[in-house]
């Protein structure tokens, strides 16, 4: 379950940042599993945790183009009219 908030989380951040924010939340998500597992399985949660951020950034990263265009599509982003 938790790999799965971080991988919607890792989307969303794919979405809208640069890469340059991978390092800081992998460090934030990997600190927090290490600190919260309390089992002796809080490697295999750990490396599953940081796979499932990797995965969601390039789902993010490669959502951009249909992202943006199903938002000017609805109204809600920019249009590229003057």
């Amino acid at each position: 379950m938790p790999s799965l908030v971080v991988f919607g989380v890792s989307v969303y951040l794919g979405l809208n940042f640069n890469i340059v924010v991978l390092l800081p939340f992998s460090a934030l998500a990997g600190g927090t599993v290490f600190l919260l597992s309390g089992s002796t399985d809080s490697l295999t949660l750990l490396t599953f945790t940081l796979i499932s951020i990797q995965a969601g950034y390039m789902v993010g990263l490669t959502a951009r183009e249909i992202y943006g265009q199903l938002r000017v599509r609805l109204n809600i982003g920019q249009t590229k009219r003057i």
